[in-house]
């Protein structure tokens, strides 16, 4: 048996098995996603980009997507594929967009085959240059059971910096590891099978954890606020490593306003959608990528 396919062993274990790890939402922390569910389905219209994509995989998480409804955004999406996946991870948004959406191929496009074109972006194991395009890249791949392979994880395991991740997909990218790439890293790694006890994934969850601020929350480089979206996904990545973090959980909720909608951070609205996507998928109790096809999409 040669290296890679003891590799792809090792990353690739059934999805039951990973599914067992995951802990489940709290009663409150559902109740928010679903309140944050309704809000999100009357303020994002079906479209072609990566917000609609991703209010789609935050409908699906929380169960508030209809056949009919999926069918509309899904229909929308595929339309503007090719116009809007010009790269790995905007390929990658479209992707778990229509997967998470169920209708219809996610793999195609109108006038693209998305699995061709994410896969055009590889080189040498990696989707671009950021950490973005390499984390969405590689759980679109496994959305669509098309791997990803056991290059793509030892670039992602190779690019932790001193304590976690940083947005550059190197250790040397000259900017400072912060709590949303680390998240993201522990997300596409656990999604590509590697073990929450591999030593590089635990070693980043203690620098992430270790970020917490005063308040119970995460933020992107400080530590004198919550932060929506780098809370949403710290307690995504330590539901993937088999965690549960109430504090984090019910700093995010306070983050939730009456009309359902969360925000940024408590004195700044932010983007509303933008935060409330990430809480949504967190809230609900799922981790990244939210669904996965038993098989991957004849070519379009």
């Amino acid at each position: 048996m040669t290296l890679t396919h003891r590799l792809r062993l090792l990353v690739l274990p059934t999805l039951a098995a990973l599914a067992a790890a995951v802990p489940a939402a709290s009663a409150s922390d559902a109740g928010a996603a679903r309140t944050g569910a309704a809000w999100l389905a009357a303020a994002v219209p079906a479209g072609a980009d990566g917000q609609s994509a991703d209010a789609i995989v935050a409908l699906r998480a929380a169960g508030r997507l209809p056949a009919a409804e999926a069918a509309r955004r899904a229909r929308t999406l595929r339309g503007g594929a090719a116009r809007y996946a010009l790269t790995a991870g905007a390929t990658g948004k479209v992707i778990l967009g229509l997967v998470a959406a169920r209708s219809g191929s996610a793999r195609c496009g109108t006038g693209v085959d998305l699995l061709r074109r994410l896969q055009g972006y590889g080189r040498a194991g990696r989707y671009g240059a950021t950490i973005f395009d390499q984390t969405l890249g590689m759980l679109a791949i496994r959305a669509l059971h098309a791997g990803p392979s056991a290059s793509t994880v030892r670039v992602l395991l190779g690019a932790r910096g001193g304590g976690g991740w940083n947005f550059n997909l190197t250790r040397s990218g000259g900017r400072p590891d912060d709590v949303t790439s680390t998240a993201m890293a522990i997300l596409a790694a656990r999604g590509a099978g590697v073990s929450r006890t591999n030593g590089t994934l635990r070693a980043g969850l203690r620098w992430m954890l270790a970020q917490r601020t005063p308040a119970g929350g995460f933020a992107l480089g400080r530590r004198d606020r919550n932060e929506a979206n780098s809370t949403a996904l710290a307690i995504e990545a330590e539901r993937a490593m088999g965690r549960r973090d109430p504090r984090a959980a019910s700093a995010l909720r306070g983050l939730q306003r009456s009309g359902g909608a969360f925000q940024f951070t408590s004195s700044d609205a932010g983007s509303r959608v933008l935060a409330s996507v990430d809480a949504v998928v967190a809230l609900s109790g799922h981790v990244p990528p939210v669904t996965v096809l038993g098989r991957t999409p004849s070519s379009c």
